[in-house]
This record gives C-alpha cells, sequence and structure tokens, in this order.
C-alpha cells in the first residue's frame, strides 16, 4: 500500500476532471497549495461525506497514485466557513478571498501568515451585510497585503514616524501614511476613524466585527491606494472581483 499523508488545509478551488472527478485544491499552512484528486467526488456524495466543499476547513488523507497528483482516500470537516444559505453578496466575497489566496499561494510553500489571513478573511466574509460590502473587501485587501508583506507601514507616518491618530493623507500607495503634522498645503486628507481601522487591518488578518464605514470620498481614495498595492501582485482580472465591483455600484 503506498505511504498515506495527512494534512489540514481550506478548499479554495475544484475543477471537474472525467466524468466523475474532480481535483481539489487546498491551502495549507505548512504545505501551502495542495492539489489533490478526488476519484467519484462528482457521481457520489458519500464518496468524500466527510467533507471537499469550497470554504470548507478540511483534515484530509492522501496517497501518491500513479499520477502526477495525489489522491484524496478520506476527508473529515473541520469547519464550513459559509452557511447553508449565504447571500450573494457574502458568495462574491468569500469567493474573491478564495481567488486572492490562490493567486498567492505556492506548493510545498509554508505560508503560515497568508493561511491566518483566509481563515479569518473567510471568517468575515460569512457576517457582511448585503448592502455593506465595501469596508469588508477593503479589511480583507489590507490583511491580504499584509500576508505577503507589501503593505506599507500604516502605523505611523512615513515622513516623522509619529502616530496618525489626529488623520493624514496616503497620497503614494507604496510610501504609506503621512500625518497632518507633515501634510503639503491643501492635501487630501482622510479622517481619524478611516485612519484608525487602516492601521488596524494592517496590524492583523481582518477579523469580525468589521464596522461598515460609511461610502465618502476619503474612503474612496484607501480603495485607489489599496487597488494599486494589489495590482502590483495580483496582475490577472479577477471574475469575483468583478461581481464584486458590480455589488458596491450599488452602495450610497
Amino acid at each position: 500500500m503506498p505511504p498515506r499523508h495527512r494534512l489540514d488545509g481550506i478548499v479554495i478551488r475544484q475543477q471537474p476532471i472525467a466524468e466523475a472527478d474532480l481535483i481539489v485544491s487546498l491551502v495549507s499552512a505548512e504545505e501551502g497549495r495542495v492539489d489533490v484528486l478526488a476519484r467519484g467526488a462528482r457521481k457520489s456524495t458519500k464518496r468524500f461525506a466527510g467533507g471537499i466543499a469550497l470554504f470548507s476547513a478540511i483534515s484530509a488523507v492522501t496517497e501518491q497514485g500513479r499520477g502526477h497528483l495525489p489522491t484524496l482516500v478520506e476527508s473529515s470537516l473541520h469547519a464550513a466557513f459559509l452557511h447553508a444559505a449565504p447571500s450573494y453578496g457574502q458568495l462574491a466575497l468569500a469567493s474573491y478571498v478564495v481567488e486572492l489566496a490562490g493567486c498567492a499561494a505556492q506548493p510545498s510553500h509554508a505560508d503560515p501568515a497568508l493561511f491566518t489571513w483566509l481563515r479569518a478573511s473567510l471568517a468575515l466574509a460569512e457576517t457582511a451585510m448585503e448592502q455593506q460590502l465595501r469596508t469588508p473587501r477593503l479589511a480583507i485587501e489590507i490583511g491580504f497585503l499584509q500576508a505577503l508583506g507589501v503593505c506599507p507601514d500604516l502605523q505611523a507616518c512615513s515622513q516623522c514616524g509619529q502616530d496618525t491618530a489626529a488623520g493624514g493623507t496616503w497620497q503614494d500607495a507604496d510610501a504609506g501614511l503621512v500625518c497632518t503634522r507633515c501634510l503639503r498645503p491643501h492635501a487630501e486628507t482622510l479622517p481619524p476613524g478611516l485612519v484608525r481601522a487602516l492601521a488596524l487591518w494592517s496590524l492583523a488578518p481582518a477579523e469580525p466585527p468589521v464596522d461598515a464605514l460609511p461610502a465618502s470620498a476619503a474612503l474612496r481614495v484607501a480603495e485607489q491606494r489599496v487597488a494599486r498595492l494589489l495590482g502590483q501582485v495580483v496582475p490577472e482580472t479577477l471574475r469575483s472581483a468583478q461581481a464584486l465591483r458590480d455589488l458596491l455600484r450599488f452602495e450610497a
């Protein structure tokens, strides 16, 4: 019998193959992205009743088969991050999370920070309100950039190093915030509440609850800076990102 291997991971993708099989993609803290072949998964719901659903944290047992992918032998469910009847907004946000994770996770590369962000962000997606997706999306994106190590310091002024509790500006996406003491004349400022939120989300992965911030010009400035940073690490257009943009058009 081939040796078996156990790993814990979160399901980020399912790809149908042949008549009844699935390629299931997991993100693991210890092993990065892992693709496994689930034979007969589409033909029988009992084959992996323990759980291989999208957005699920599972424990998987695999063995090396004759192909290049390990074969999934059994699985057990730890947590399902989306409830049985999610709203369209929750589904779009969770889909965005797993697509981001799929862009960043590397095979055979341990990435505990990315895994921690993935768990927290899926939990946040499950609690998101249908008409208040802008704030959790921004929190998820900043947490993602932080997990990758490409988020600028949002805790202190990039020029003088002092705190930004009184507000500030974010003119250069790569440089980070500038406090009110170092502002250039007539610079567009971000209110203290938004600055505190940005700092919080850059300290740790997004965790519920994330209080909704009112839509404003300042919030859109922060979104634009984050979008520029994301464009440097996620070059391809994500389908779920477009779905989110369509939903956000209906927010105030």
